[in-house]
C-alpha cells in the first residue's frame, strides 16, 4: 500500500467487474450497513419488550421453524451450546418460548413461541418485514430474485464452493 490506497488483489480470472476486490469491499460494506439498518429498525423494540438481539434471533427461528429442537437451532445459529441455553432459559422463565416432549421419541424437544412470545415476535418482524418490502419493491423482482441466490451461496446452499 502506498499512502492510503490499497492495492488491488482481483482473484485470478475475474474479469467481471463485480468480482473485482473493490467491488466485493464496496458489496460487504452495503452488506454491513443494511445488517445496522435492520438491527436499527428492531432495537426500539427489543428495548420495549426488554430482548437483547440474541434473544431476538432465537425467537425469530422459532417462530419461522416451529417445534425446531434445540440441535437444529444451535447448528442455525452456530453458537455454543452454553451461550443459547442462557438465551433459552431467560426467554422461558418470561414465558415466551417452551420445550414440548416429541411425541414419538421424549428425549427430544421442540420449542414453540408462547402466545406471549408469538406477540412480540410478530412486532418485531412486521417492522422488519415494511423495512424490507421498501427495498425490495425499489430493487425489483429481478435483482430481488439475484440477490437470494447470492446469499444462499454465501450460506452454503447455492452449490458453489
Amino acid at each position: 500500500m502506498m499512502s492510503g490506497l490499497r492495492m488491488q488483489r482481483d482473484a485470478p480470472g475475474q474479469a467481471h467487474l463485480y468480482l473485482r476486490e473493490e467491488q466485493i469491499r464496496l458489496t460487504y460494506e452495503a452488506m454491513l450497513l443494511a445488517w445496522r439498518e435492520l438491527s436499527a429498525t428492531c432495537e426500539p423494540l427489543q428495548r420495549d419488550n426488554q430482548l437483547g438481539s440474541a434473544h431476538h434471533r432465537v425467537m425469530f427461528l422459532v417462530s419461522t421453524h416451529q417445534g425446531l429442537t434445540m440441535s437444529a437451532l444451535l447448528r442455525r445459529l452456530n453458537i455454543t451450546k452454553q451461550s443459547l441455553n442462557r438465551v433459552l432459559q431467560e426467554l422461558m422463565a418470561r414465558g415466551l418460548i417452551e420445550q414440548r416432549a416429541d411425541e414419538h421419541d421424549r428425549r427430544l424437544k421442540h420449542l414453540h413461541l408462547t402466545q406471549q412470545g408469538a406477540a412480540i415476535e410478530e412486532e418485531i418482524f412486521v417492522a422488519l418485514r415494511d423495512r424490507m418490502t421498501l427495498a425490495y419493491r425499489a430493487a425489483g423482482g429481478q435483482a430481488v430474485e439475484g440477490f437470494r441466490r447470492v446469499l444462499a451461496t454465501l450460506q452454503g446452499e447455492g452449490g458453489a464452493p
